[in-house]
């Protein structure tokens, strides 16, 4: 495991046996010229500042204050620049903030900086460099081997490092090359720096060190504003492809993929705050899955006042005991960073989006800018999805039963057929069935009473059907059930079994004819036809005209409250 105790008493011994001996060494045998104190201090400063503003590239993190210390070792020697990088690297290190406890990133930075310092350091003087020498020929030549024998080193050396912490090399990696471009950019700097000194004392601090770091500080804001205006393309993209989603659970989906790629999260998931009172789970990424299911996260329906999740601001939560104010919310032990995002419409929150991370303070304030942004995309693309869905509902929905219409149940059986033909499923069966004597019923407790019939007549069918099987009505007092894979002896016993429930059961109305409106319970019986393919027919028009055939002949005309089957001996053969 990354970071295991073990590892980190290895990186301690390691760091026991090798920097003391370093820095003894380096004393012995590389002892420091006379230090200008004025100088050192000028020097650490700017070397200190400019190791706080990295900046990134193409996503490598790149720093510049080699600049600097390439100077102090030129300047001082070998020694004073371990000592110098040592202390600097000490104070950056206890100033930031990352996963990784900060003893143990010193004794991990600390050893790689002293051997990398050594033994190019070692180079140095082996070749013929000498520190101090004002010839620019030496100094260019030596230093330029110094800079060389710095980069490789370092990369060699961390490339092991990391092959010891993660069990890889990655040699191949950009930002070895970026290293060592960024480093023989820099040299020059450095050389400049040293021989200016020579002739202008600390002066040439003012001329070199201060535009380097007025110039890295506009480098780095423009940085900073690159990366928000990279941030905010994605987000636009993000809201583009939002808005080609026409599916209410296709635009939660495609939210939380894409949120992926501008935010850095574990673990995401989208609530619906219904009357304002109760939360709900719509959609979740649990280690990239995404499912309308989680297990990384607990919490209470019952959205209360004061549970710490805010209606109206997007909170971040860098600690334990920030998590802590989420009342009615518990995370894995492993998550250390949260973030909610209320998802509001016309002022109004309608749901909230939390994420997750399993490392310290990756949600800053450019991330809830972008989820601020992200979530309005979010919640208006959501209202247009719903509002396409319900008018897609009702152009396939029969008003009154809320079931699908003729011209649903129509595009569904020709694609039944298409997946027949291509062997998606075996087989097809339609069940189709009429209300027997519903003209009387109507003329006897009125047409509203004959409405509620077949309400009550779709819901008891929907209690029966299969989960794959389509329900529609098919016009007046028709119903059909197209079933998909079920072959023609399991829809005979599937429509007898729908024939006597409906038989068995009494139906409660209030006849809209009576003075009294008294309700009344009322029987009735529908007779049934099934037919299927491929045995009844090779077209979907055709497997409903002998559906239809069946129940006539088979049903109504042999006696109603029967199942005619298509080419059968149960009740009819065709």
């Amino acid at each position: 495991m990354l970071n295991s105790k073990k590892q980190r008493i290895s990186i301690f011994f390691a760091w026991l046996l090798i920097v003391p001996l370093g820095v003894y060494n380096a004393y012995s045998y590389s002892p420091s010229l006379p230090i200008d104190w004025e100088n050192v201090i000028f020097l650490f400063a700017i070397l200190f500042i400019t190791m706080f503003l990295p900046f990134k590239f193409q996503n490598v993190m790149i720093s510049l204050e080699r600049w600097i210390t390439f100077t102090i070792f030129f300047q001082y020697g070998l020694f004073t620049e371990l000592i110098f990088t040592q202390l600097a690297m000490f104070l950056l290190l206890f100033g930031s903030k990352t996963d990784t406890p900060a003893l143990h990133r010193f004794f991990i930075n600390s050893l790689i900086f002293t051997l990398v310092s050594f033994i190019s350091g070692y180079i140095f003087h082996y070749m013929g460099g000498v520190i101090g020498s004002l010839d620019f020929f030496h100094i260019s030549l030596f230093g330029l081997l110094y800079a060389v024998s710095y980069t490789v080193l370092n990369s060699i050396i961390m490339q092991l490092y990391l092959y010891f912490e993660f069990g890889v090399f990655t040699f191949w990696e950009k930002h070895i090359a970026w290293d060592f471009l960024v480093t023989m950019l820099l040299l020059p700097f450095a050389i400049a720096l040293y021989f200016l000194y020579e002739h202008l004392g600390n002066k040439a601090i003012i001329l070199t060190g201060i535009p380097f770091l007025i110039i890295l500080l506009i480098g780095k804001m423009y940085n900073q504003s690159d990366n928000l205006n990279g941030k905010l393309s994605s987000a636009s993209s993000v809201g583009r492809k939002l808005a080609d989603q026409l599916r209410v659970d296709d635009v939660i989906k495609t939210f939380i993929e894409k949120l992926k790629d501008v935010v850095s999260y574990e673990n995401a998931y989208v609530l619906d705050l219904r009357s304002g009172e109760h939360l709900y789970l719509l959609m979740s990424s649990e280690n990239g899955l995404i499912s309308q299911n989680a297990s990384c996260i607990d919490f209470k329906s019952l959205k209360e006042e004061n549970d710490g999740l805010s209606l109206d601001v997007t909170t971040i939560l860098r600690s334990k005991k920030e998590l802590r104010s989420l009342k009615n919310f518990q995370f894995l032990d492993s998550v250390k960073c949260v973030m909610t995002a209320p998802i509001r419409r016309n002022q109004k929150t309608e749901g909230f989006l939390i994420l997750t991370s399993n490392k310290k303070n990756v949600f800053q304030s450019l991330e809830r800018k972008i989820v601020d942004i992200l979530t309005g995309y979010f919640a208006i693309s959501l209202v247009k999805a719903s509002y396409y869905e319900k008018t897609i509902e009702n152009s396939e929905r029969c008003g009154l039963t809320h079931l699908y219409n003729y011209r649903y149940l129509d595009a569904t059986l020709d694609e039944e057929m298409i997946r027949l033909h291509t062997r998606e499923i075996a087989s097809l069966s339609v069940i189709m069935m009429d209300i027997d004597h519903f003209k009387s019923i109507n003329d006897t407790y009125g047409h509203q009473s004959g409405n509620d019939l077949l309400v009550a007549l779709a819901r008891l069918l929907e209690k029966v059907v299969p989960e794959k099987a389509t329900l529609a009505r098919y016009g007046g007092e028709e119903f059909v059930i197209a079933l998909p894979d079920i072959e023609k002896e399991a829809a005979i016993e599937l429509a007898e079994q729908i024939r006597h429930e409906v038989d068995q059961s009494l139906f409660t109305i209030v006849p809209d004819l009576s003075e009294e409106r008294e309700p009344v319970d009322v029987h009735m019986t529908v007779s049934i036809g099934v037919a299927s393919v491929p045995e009844d027919a090779d077209d979907a028009k055709a497997l409903i005209r002998n559906a239809d055939r069946a129940l006539y002949i088979g049903g109504k005309q042999a006696g109603r409250n029967r199942v005619g089957v298509y080419g059968g001996d149960k009740s009819i053969h065709v």
